[in-house]
């Protein structure tokens, strides 16, 4: 299930921040991954295979990696922030799921915490003056992030109560998975719309490196602004364009 590069046996996820996305609504947290991946310039690590993903291959994602390939599953680290990011192509086959998620937490159980990035239908969200944003936590991540999640005046965000999460994917169900595990986790994600969701993918990032800022590290500036490198697989994110030779 899991193919490493550079002769690596094992996968060494202690003291790690693991991010993973769900397969949502408008991808925005796939394509929220892509900025970090970009942004961040991690490294190809590896990948993962399991008859759950529907097999892909094709080139590079990323201008900082133009020799790379991609595949339905892929591993991206960085080595200085202890950062791990899963990064999924393809949609899940429904009947291997459940396997699915139980072999992947038996890979990142390890690591320190893990963040799992989702999205919902804008039109779930009840109440429209409320924040787009809701999370769910388990008990020792709010332990952990006490200072963020338990500061109302800080926190911004809505905790998530109930036992579904429309055009969230696999969140949800990944999500128990970890708790089951006694992984601290957590699960962000924000109410929107299917069409051009990069912008929602940029605000996902945002949110993140509010919590996550010891990690992330994405501020340079000194009112607070960072900067995201959009990869260059966003040029086709809608496909080619339209062909001359039908006019």
């Amino acid at each position: 299930m899991l193919f490493l590069k550079d002769k690596r046996s094992t996968l060494d996820v202690a003291e790690h921040t693991v991010i993973i996305p769900s397969i949502c609504v408008g991808n925005a947290a796939q394509l929220a991954c892509d900025l970090l991946i970009a942004s961040k310039e991690l490294r190809r690590i590896g990948s993962i295979t399991h008859p759950a993903l529907i097999p892909v291959y094709g080139p590079s994602a990323y201008q900082h990696e133009p020799k790379e390939k991609v595949s339905s599953c892929e591993l991206y680290e960085g080595v200085e922030d202890k950062l791990l990011v899963v990064q999924f192509r393809a949609p899940w086959v429904a009947r291997h799921t459940g396997h699915f998620q139980k072999e992947l937490v038996e890979i990142l159980k390890g690591s320190r915490r893990v963040v799992i990035l989702s999205g919902s239908f804008g039109f779930e969200k009840r109440v429209i003056e409320e924040s787009p944003w809701a999370y769910r936590a388990s008990d020792n991540f709010k332990e952990a992030h006490a200072a963020q999640l338990g500061n109302e005046e800080l926190i911004k965000w809505k905790e998530h109560k109930g036992d579904a999460i429309y055009g969230g994917g696999n969140a949800l169900q990944l999500f128990k998975a970890f708790d089951e595990q006694k992984v601290p986790v957590m699960l962000l994600f924000r109410y929107l719309l299917e069409g051009d969701n990069s912008t929602d993918a940029s605000l996902i990032v945002r949110e993140l490196n509010e919590l996550c800022e010891d990690f992330l590290q994405l501020r340079n500036g000194g009112d607070g602004s960072f900067k995201l490198t959009v990869p260059k697989s966003w040029n086709l994110l809608f496909g080619n364009d339209v062909t001359e030779l039908l006019f």
